[in-house]
């Protein structure tokens, strides 16, 4: 029997699952700025901020965290973080990026995404540069353990014209 897999709106407890159980580089990632590692501490602090957080499911049970806050009207920081089960539910994940995510946000009126990622993160930059990223600095010296991190990017008008190009069938901007 082939699994179900499911993108909806992540409540304080998918988020917590996800945190309790995310892989290993993720958690390196995500801790690097709070050596407390404490997962009910994680989804606290995400669900202060607006609704803008979904969860991938398989079956009912959570996968994968994504994020979008506003940091100001036209900001926006976004992430991911996920279980050991992330490749399967990757190509999900990247269409509701491309569908839901992206448009929700420059609906909004966001001019600007970004995402930081710690340097050993290579799956996590090979699917942001999927999503049409822009890798535009890598920062030192972060967080209490003095780790590096990549800046990356999607702006209004160079991510409108690259999705163009990469999906002619998804109509995802306005005029």
């Amino acid at each position: 029997m082939k699994s179900s897999i499911e993108l909806r709106e992540a409540g304080y407890a998918d988020i917590v699952y996800v945190a309790r159980h995310m892989r290993l580089i993720d958690r390196t990632e995500l801790y690097a700025f709070d050596e407390t590692e404490n997962p009910e501490k994680l989804a606290r602090e995400l669900t202060l901020y607006e609704r803008y957080h979904w969860c991938a499911f398989i079956d009912w049970r959570p996968v994968t965290i994504i994020s979008a806050i506003e940091q100001s009207p036209t900001l926006w920081r976004v992430g991911m973080f996920s279980t050991e089960e992330w490749p399967k539910v990757a190509l999900s994940c990247t269409r509701f990026f491309y569908r839901t995510m992206a448009p929700t946000i420059y609906d909004l009126g966001c001019n600007r995404a970004e995402c930081r990622s710690i340097v050993s993160h290579t799956e996590a930059h090979k699917w942001l540069d999927s999503l049409g990223a822009m890798r535009e600095c890598t920062i030192h010296d972060v967080g209490p353990k003095r780790e590096s991190y990549i800046q990356f990017s999607w702006t209004r008008e160079k991510t409108k014209k690259d999705w163009t190009k990469r999906r002619r069938n998804v109509s995802l901007w306005q005029a």
